[in-house]
């Protein structure tokens, strides 16, 4: 087995966190998307678009392939420590 393999349930929680960094590191993103937004219908498809490209593009940027990979490495790396309290991610997931 690798050194860097997890288990399925593993990867779910790393997934789960990578996501949830993602969110936080890209909120800037979303509120300007959301300003956009709030009070349109149907402009919001032309109205928003680059906003949305934006929040997009700052998502994709934090929760891709290489990103996981590179936390799963620090996660074993680290001796596989807890990761179910979420509030209190493992110190090898600290900022980078």
């Amino acid at each position: 087995m690798r050194a860097d393999a997890v288990l399925k349930k593993e990867e779910e929680a790393i997934i789960t966190l990578m996501k949830e960094r993602a969110l936080g590191r890209c909120r800037e993103a979303q509120r300007a998307y959301y300003e956009c937004v709030r009070g349109r219908t149907l402009s919001v498809a032309w109205a928003c678009r680059e906003d949305a490209r934006a929040m997009s593009a700052c998502l994709n940027a934090h929760t891709n392939a290489a990103t996981l990979a590179r936390m799963k490495t620090q996660w074993t790396e680290a001796g596989k420590p807890s990761i179910e309290d979420r509030s209190r991610p493992p110190r090898c997931f600290d900022e980078d």
